[in-house]
């Protein structure tokens, strides 16, 4: 038997080793059973090597007759934190506690190596070659299953289709169970058998494959589309159980399964300890050619034009630009009927030059609101269709759009009081409304629509530049579809949140822990969870304005400046976040969250982002502008989720308020704008 070392790591030899009875685990090892030459060896592992943490060593492996590895090594006076096994480069398994690791494996040639895991890193790996005796891999599948065939896998229990849910080409997607459609590519898997006899399953639509989230081992794991990693969590063991099939997961041998046998649509698909049930047991039909391709093509992408409410052409003749103006607004009625033009009422406020509240009028006035109510600044899509609004400098600009009704609003002097969600007496609290925000000065023009609050109502909004070109934002999608959509894919908490007139963010809801919301301890656990774990290690974060190295310990969180990039970092200060944020503080952004320094505040709102969409558990560098990874588990702010699935642009949505940290927000910004063009749709 001889060694494979998988990569050099310099300095061993130099630290106080401790064989602990490692080598003796086996006994004597026999010679017969793996003799292959030594060779370098990669694998697959989204860990970073650290050449500080010791490589296993005295890797001693055993192979009896029936397929079985025993694998045992030493370890140094430095315990990591676990060990990850790898076969043939591919993770099979992990322990924390130094003991002899029984892996199993087709007969034939392999390498089986160990790493040691530390913080979130790992060392470079130790591997052995190995001769397996015993049951060889298949050459074909006795159940009748050809490898790179396309398959619809129905349940058993329900006769609906393993569905990719809302044809989603992001890994993390849920996966569920839908009626089968009319030959759905998302409905759709690509069978590919590995080396060992498992098997591969791709969605024909995402090209992602099917996984076991965060590599689950206990009943209810959920299962999710993700990159194909080759990790061993991807991999499936497809077996013949009279005329159906049984699914079982090659790390966790949990058998694929509908949640509580459901015939529902939408029902989850989880892993579960395998008992025989209609619920694991799934028909496959092939729906290749002897080729291997699909006998029909995959459809358009969604939205499917069915669902699509408003028209996403950018082919808008824009009114005339008067002297002295900056841009024009128009906006269309694409209500499909439900209201007219005499129905859709518009108001445009800003803040002027001298930051004084003002409505706009059509033709550009800029109009002090002073104490006067909306009734004075409100015009109907009627009064303003062919000439659209004018508008120069202008600050904080919020336009609102209400149908059936005037919204009430009014100014208090300083200010103005605008439509409160939260508080059910409010005069608008009935009144179908949304809102977009920009602002224009002589740098450029910033506008965004946004989900911060509420969405009432589809809008879409097409931005014109001189030169012609056009940014798209927004949401086309019909109301009624839209909310069957948010009431199909939100967790329980969640569907909560959508009403009659809009669908409120979290905290206008029940999520808001100071007015005592059902789920106002929601982001608890979690938050408690990220301070413990950035307080056990020491972390680097780069930032916009500068390199910080992270901390804490379990209340407040510690960035110590190493390297200042922007004018309110200094190297060598410590910026700190104080206190441990609420629920409603992790929605909102504010109390610790918002406080302190430019430094501190700027910080916070990466914080309060990597919070929302679930990373900040996790090391920042890597995960934290990292938008693949974000919402792909709980908890988090599914709400913002959703938007950023429906969003027409790209996935681009303004779901929560710091939604703009690593540009995931909706916002358009050009310094050559030339007018706005609003869909306002139902």
């Amino acid at each position: 038997m001889k060694k494979a070392r998988i990569a050099i790591c310099a300095g061993v030899a130099a630290l106080a080793l401790s064989l602990g009875g490692c080598s003796n685990l086996l006994g004597d090892v026999s010679t017969e059973s793996a003799v292959l030459s030594s060779r370098s060896v990669t694998v697959n592992e989204s860990l970073s090597i650290d050449s500080s943490i010791a490589t296993p060593f005295g890797l001693v492996a055993d192979v009896s007759e029936n397929n079985l590895i025993r694998l045992a090594w030493g370890c140094p006076s430095v315990k990591p934190d676990k060990w990850f096994i790898y076969l043939d480069g591919q993770k099979v398994d992990e322990t924390s506690i130094l003991k002899q690791v029984e892996i199993e494996s087709y007969s034939g040639n392999h390498v089986v190596a160990v790493a040691a895991v530390k913080n979130g890193r790992r060392s470079e790996a130790e591997g052995i070659e190995v001769t397996v005796k015993g049951t060889p891999a298949p050459v074909g599948n006795n159940s009748g299953l050809v490898s790179g065939s396309t398959y619809k896998i129905i349940a058993k229990c329900s006769g609906k289709a393993l569905d990719n849910d809302n044809w989603q080409t992001a890994p993390g997607t849920n996966i569920h169970q839908w009626g089968y459609g009319d030959n759905q590519a998302n409905q759709q898997w690509i069978l590919r058998q590995n080396s060992d006899g498992t098997w591969k399953i791709l969605n024909a639509y995402s090209k992602l494959a099917l996984d076991a989230a965060n590599w689950g081992t206990t009943d209810g794991t959920n299962v999710i589309q993700w990159t194909d990693l080759n990790n061993r969590n991807q991999d499936w063991f497809i077996t013949k159980e009279g005329s159906y099939y049984k699914i079982i997961n090659a790390y966790s041998n949990l058998a694929l399964d509908v949640s509580a046998a459901s015939a529902e649509d939408g029902a989850n698909v989880q892993t579960w300890t395998w008992n025989g049930t209609d619920a694991q047991l799934w028909e496959l039909t092939n729906l290749s050619n002897s080729s291997g391709d699909p006998v029909n093509p995959e459809p358009q992408p969604q939205p499917q034009p069915g669902d699509r409410g408003i028209p996403v052409d950018t082919n808008d003749v824009l009114v005339p630009l008067k002297q002295g103006m900056k841009i024009t607004y128009q906006f269309q009625n694409h209500t499909r009927g439900k209201f007219s033009d005499n129905q859709i009422y518009i108001y445009i406020i800003c803040m002027n030059q001298n930051n004084v509240w003002c409505y706009a009028r059509p033709d550009g006035a800029l109009i002090p609101i002073g104490s006067s109510d909306s009734s004075a600044w409100q015009y109907t899509l009627a009064d303003v269709k062919n000439t659209g609004f004018q508008i120069p400098l202008s600050y904080s600009g919020r336009i609102y759009y209400s149908y059936g009704k005037p919204l009430v609003m009014w100014g208090n002097g300083n200010g103005v009081v605008l439509p409160s969600l939260s508080n059910p007496s409010d005069a608008n609290y009935e009144t179908y409304f949304d809102w977009l925000e920009y602002t224009v000065n002589d740098n450029g023009f910033w506008v965004n629509t946004t989900q911060v609050d509420q969405l009432g109502f589809p809008v879409l909004m097409n931005v014109y530049d001189k030169d012609g070109r056009v940014q798209q934002t927004g949401i086309s999608t019909k109301r009624e579809v839209i909310w069957e959509y948010f009431k199909k894919e939100m967790p329980a908490e969640f569907k909560t949140l959508a009403s009659e007139y809009r669908i409120f963010a979290p905290c206008k809801g029940a999520f808001d822990n100071r007015t005592g919301g059902a789920y106002g301890n929601y982001f608890n656990d979690y938050v408690t969870q990220t301070w413990n774990t950035i307080a056990s290690k020491s972390q680097t974060v780069t930032h916009p304005q500068g390199k910080f190295i992270l901390t804490g310990d379990g209340t407040n969180l510690y960035f110590r400046c190493i390297e200042a990039y922007g004018a309110i970092a200094a190297a060598g200060q410590t910026y700190v976040i104080r206190g441990k944020p609420t629920t409603s503080e992790v929605f909102e952004g504010y109390g610790v969250l918002a406080s302190g320094n430019p430094m501190e505040l700027a910080l916070e709102a990466w914080i309060c982002a990597a919070l929302n969409r679930h990373v900040a558990h996790m090391e920042p560098d890597a995960y934290w502008n990292n938008a693949a990874a974000y919402y792909n588990a709980g908890p988090c702010n599914y709400y913002s989720k959703f938007w950023h699935d429906h969003s027409e642009r790209g996935g681009l949505a303004y779901g929560f308020c710091y939604d703009d940290v690593n540009d995931q927000s909706a916002t358009t910004f050009t310094t050559n704008a030339r007018g706005v063009v609003v869909r306002l749709g139902f």
